[in-house]
């Protein structure tokens, strides 16, 4: 197979026994901060630019974050999950998502102590073994053996809530310092219970997450996991226990691994958004973990890939050399909400997308936006 033929494959559909997609380009989960602070409903604007992207092309959409407790949430303007009221926000989103053909996967996530100052105001905070977050300023209570049954609970109920909603899965977000990486790492993790110590005790919460959200949601809906593979900080867990993690998820069954790295607190160098991807040189840092795990998982598994994704040859390669089954990207997306039917009307460029991460600044201000390539963007896709 020749250069353009690779290429050209990354348009064509993808289908496993629960999940089909036309195209092997998905949409990462970015908190996009457009969420009403006091009910965690999403807006109309947050649905609009997200169905901009599946009207540009994204084969496959995960949302931002969405805490599933009141307790759990880490940002300002975070989507909430929390409450059966928010089964609406997801058939909104669902229904506008669909109509361009493209999959909807909802991204559930507990914070612990990972919580911006002003949300965590007035509340009680919860961590592995209680203390201060790295990188935050709120103190935490230690979470007891009640409180990770109600985490279990809680996290299938919003997946129910998903489910019912029409989306098409859920990827339950255990990366980047949130609750399930606080667990995962020996640094944070300091518990002599059976959820701390040994990687499998300091695993198993996942394992409980992944069969309560099972027995809640059936089979046929999509359990996904997105997996920081190294923490990123040095006395934290390595690639090691993080790829063991994800073999044993798939294993026990969960549908997906989506492939990240790193933390917020573990710095510039092993940060998940890496600054100054160059397109055809430093993409695809996270590719060997992904190749890795991709070995072990069955045909009806996925992997997917996120992380430094900018070019079309690249992105082909990885694909045809069985690295991943699908390719996240989350930042060229925020720039270019229609990249995908760019290089499909054969504009081959790499993503206009420069990884300065001043995107991410945004949110301070409102609805998170490219500010470098604000004057190129569309506007918002309005169709409501």
């Amino acid at each position: 197979m020749d250069k353009a033929e690779k290429i050209h494959s990354l348009f064509y559909g993808f289908e496993r026994p629960f999940f089909k997609a036309n195209n092997r380009f998905v949409r990462s989960a970015t908190h996009l901060g457009g969420a009403d602070d006091a009910t965690g409903e999403i807006s109309i604007d947050e649905i609009k630019r997200l169905t901009e992207i599946a009207a540009g092309g994204a084969g496959t959409l995960i949302t931002g974050l969405a805490f599933i407790s009141p307790e759990s949430k880490s940002f300002k303007r975070e989507w909430g999950l929390h409450a059966d009221e928010r089964i609406n926000d997801v058939a909104r989103l669902s229904d506008e998502v669909h109509k361009f053909g493209s999959n909807l996967i909802v991204q559930i996530c507990h914070g612990g102590g990972q919580r911006e100052t002003s949300v965590a105001s007035g509340s009680i905070s919860f961590s592995p073994s209680g203390g201060i977050h790295p990188g935050c300023d709120i103190n935490t209570d230690p979470i007891s053996k009640d409180g990770i049954r109600k985490i279990t609970e809680d996290f299938a109920a919003a997946a129910l809530r998903a489910k019912k909603g029409g989306a098409d899965g859920v990827e339950i977000h255990a990366g980047h310092g949130f609750l399930l990486t606080q667990f995962l790492s020996p640094s944070i993790n300091k518990r002599d219970d059976e959820y701390g110590g040994s990687l499998e005790n300091r695993s198993r919460i996942f394992y409980e997450i992944l069969g309560s959200v099972r027995q809640a949601v059936g089979d046929g809906f999509n359990i996904w996991f997105k997996i920081s593979m190294a923490e990123g900080t040095e006395n934290g867990y390595g690639p090691e226990e993080g790829t063991a993690l994800s073999i044993g998820l798939l294993k026990s069954g969960a549908d997906g691994i989506n492939v990240s790295s790193g933390t917020s607190y573990s710095g510039a160098m092993n940060s998940p958004s890496i600054l100054g991807v160059s397109a055809g040189e430093s993409e695809a840092p996270f590719a060997g973990y992904a190749a890795e795990i991709k070995k072990h998982a069955s045909d009806r598994q996925i992997t997917i890939l996120t992380g430094g994704l900018r070019s079309l040859p690249v992105m082909a390669e990885l694909i045809y050399n069985g690295t991943c089954d699908l390719l996240a990207l989350s930042r060229p997306f925020i720039a270019e909400p229609d990249l995908i039917n760019r290089w499909l009307e054969e504009d081959t460029r790499p993503t206009a997308c420069i990884s300065c991460n001043a995107c991410f600044k945004t949110a301070k201000y409102g609805l998170i936006e490219c500010p470098v390539l604000r004057d190129r963007n569309e506007g918002n896709w309005d169709p409501l």
